[in-house]
């Protein structure tokens, strides 16, 4: 599934007018729409800076059209899951007081 129909009628846009904008036919938005011709990268990363959607919510992926995290806080998270266990541990424990589940317990790495 994807959302092509939906993000280009929310935007009262016609199917026209978005191939204009991505240098296809009406008819190629229209395949690509009812799923009858696949969309190549660079046309997805296109519709997307288009619409201002991720690509997973484009395809049907995601139901969020945004992340709900930042690029910094992605970059965070990665290095987290990237640094050994016991670095790891010592994160856990000194954000423990500020986590939302405060009361959760908080899983162990070793």
């Amino acid at each position: 599934m994807n959302r092509i129909r939906e993000l280009r009628a929310k935007r009262e846009m016609k199917q026209s007018e978005l191939g204009e904008m991505l240098n296809v036919s009406r008819t190629a938005i229209s395949n690509y729409e009812a799923e009858i011709r696949e969309i190549d990268a660079p046309t997805i990363r296109q519709l997307c800076e288009i619409f201002g959607c991720t690509s997973d919510y484009l395809l049907g992926i995601s139901g969020a059209p945004v992340s709900s995290i930042s690029n910094e806080d992605a970059l965070v998270l990665d290095a987290y899951h990237a640094a050994p266990d016991e670095i790891r541990g010592i994160v856990d424990h000194a954000l423990a007081p500020y986590r939302k589940d405060a009361g959760a317990s908080i899983p162990s790495t070793a």
